[in-house]
């Protein structure tokens, strides 16, 4: 017994030692996807973390395959907190439904430390319809079956557009952009009548009345667009669509390291600074306990799960 006592302080000990050291290097965040909102606040959040911390949060972009490559290095990289992945519900959510295989399993490879913000989306309208609510924009849709466009540059707009159209059965025509800043041109321009997007970068065209906003996609309104109702609000019964952002590292990094991390994101959430900065970039902060993280993550799976066969997507 005295042995065993002695093995356990030593183990606990070493946890400690371990917390305490932790970071002594610079710790590398990959962001899995190229120039855009997560890069922003990827950016922010490692700024913020290395401050706290005492060490540097590099920032390395590694977009591909939908955020496949970024999360796969993270996967595939040594347990010890020195390297870390921006993961969204799209990498840990949407691709497990999307991919036959992946080179990593969402809850298998990953342990989530901390949940950073949450995300919604807007219903944003060019000059080129008349709708001034969501409302409008059904009764539009409907009185003309696939005589408006939508456009999308990324798989979680489309996602949460198809599921609009199911909700309200109406048809919507769907028109794909490689990228958002094409697809906010041709909605300025009226090429396109309409787009669900994270509202952020086309603030400027809400302020200025070149777009309008109809709504919000989370289940309650954003505090970037408080006077914006949610689709819930405006009548699209029990539509909701939102994204999970935060912070994981490789299955196997030590439990001590996890906590250290997860306190520091949790002090650094609260500054009323980085409040206001992820509030404008459209963000919502949300800080956590990695467990509260997994469980949204494995929500979110198991709502794509059920959801996407319904608009017809498959696994590849």
């Amino acid at each position: 017994m005295g042995r065993l006592a002695l093995a356990v302080a030593l183990l606990l000990g070493a946890g400690v030692a371990t917390a305490q050291g932790y970071p002594a290097k610079p710790v590398r965040l990959v962001i899995p996807y190229g120039a855009g909102s997560a890069d922003a606040v990827g950016r922010l959040i490692a700024l913020r973390l290395g401050e706290r911390l005492g060490q540097s949060f590099v920032v390395e972009s590694r977009g591909g395959g939908d955020g496949i490559v970024g999360a796969e290095t993270v996967a595939k990289a040594p347990a010890d907190g020195y390297t870390l992945l921006f993961s969204t519900s799209g990498t840990m959510a949407i691709l497990p439904q999307r991919r036959s295989t992946l080179p990593y399993d969402p809850f298998k490879s990953f342990v989530h430390v901390a949940q950073a913000i949450s995300l919604q989306f807007a219903f944003i309208a060019g000059p080129s319809i008349p709708a001034k609510t969501l409302g409008e924009l059904v009764t539009l849709a409907r009185a003309k079956p696939d005589g408006l466009t939508y456009a999308s540059s990324s798989e979680t707009g489309f996602i949460t557009t198809e599921l609009f159209k199911l909700a309200t059965g109406t048809k919507i025509v769907h028109i794909p952009y490689k990228g958002g800043g094409q697809a906010t041109t041709d909605l300025l321009s009226g090429q396109v009548d309409l787009s669900v997007i994270a509202f952020a970068p086309v603030m400027p065209y809400l302020k200025s009345g070149q777009l309008r906003v109809l709504a919000v996609t989370g289940r309650t309104r954003s505090p970037s667009l408080p006077d914006v109702p949610t689709a819930i609000e405006a009548g699209v019964k029990d539509y909701e669509s939102s994204s999970a952002w935060g912070i994981s590292a490789p299955a196997g990094t030590p439990r001590e390291v996890v906590a250290r991390l997860n306190g520091a994101m949790q002090e650094v959430l609260r500054l009323p600074e980085v409040a206001e900065k992820m509030l404008a970039l459209g963000v919502e902060p949300r800080p956590g306990t990695p467990e509260q993280y997994a469980e949204v993550l494995q929500s979110e799976n198991r709502k794509y799960a059920a959801l996407l066969p319904k608009i017809g997507m498959k696994r590849d």
